[in-house]
């Protein structure tokens, strides 16, 4: 019997993956849920369930820095991000973290099981989709913490010289930055590199 646990802060998901699970409980459990990131690592830590899936867009706490903490009460812990994130910085990060599969929530019941054997027997389970994602976001160049705070205050509509004055840096510093930036994310603009951040997720909206 494999136990599944739900971290998901919408309650119409929890509700519906619980139901689904419950259908199969010749080979599922259902272990428990919990509605938010906040606590994530307490309750992982209390439920001990085989597979946790673990959302990622969740408001209080992004779903990455939660895989981080129920990894880090719980080393063992296995764990399928089932979400809506096709972002390859989010593909990327929960896979170096540590997630055992990343499964989209638009797949069916089925791929969702499949993810669950193949991890709970010790692999891995990543579809060919997502895998592209990661295979894209490695060719790119790591924005240094110093751009990915130029980048978050030039989406939230800052100019440059709101940049400067809010980081305490040159307004030339600011635009070697947002150089740098233009060339790591493929992009020739302001516009495109605001596009780009939110969609490939390295600025949340």
């Amino acid at each position: 019997m494999i136990s599944i646990a739900i971290v998901d802060d919408h309650a119409m998901v929890r509700m519906g993956l619980k139901y689904v699970i419950n259908l199969h409980s010749d080979e599922f459990s259902f272990a428990g849920e919990h509605p938010c990131g906040t606590g994530a690592g307490a309750f992982v830590a209390n439920t001990k369930p085989d597979i946790l899936l673990l959302d990622i867009c969740m408001p209080d706490r992004d779903g990455i820095k939660v895989l981080e903490d129920v990894l880090l009460v719980r080393p063992e812990q296995k764990v399928i991000m089932l979400t809506t994130s096709e972002a390859d910085n989010d593909v990327y990060r929960a896979l170096n973290m540590g997630a055992k599969g990343y499964l989209l929530k638009d797949r069916d019941s089925d791929d969702l099981f499949k993810a669950a054997r193949a991890v709970a027997n010790g692999g891995t389970f990543v579809p060919e989709a997502v895998r592209e994602l990661y295979r894209q976001r490695q060719m790119t160049e790591d924005l240094t913490p110093k751009e990915g705070e130029v980048l978050e205050k030039l989406a939230g509509g800052l100019s440059t010289d709101g940049i400067a004055d809010s980081m305490s840096i040159s307004d030339n510093a600011v635009k070697k930055h947002l150089k740098s930036i233009f060339a790591k994310l493929g992009v020739s603009d302001r516009v495109n590199a605001v596009t780009e951040a939110f969609r490939r997720g390295f600025v949340r909206r």
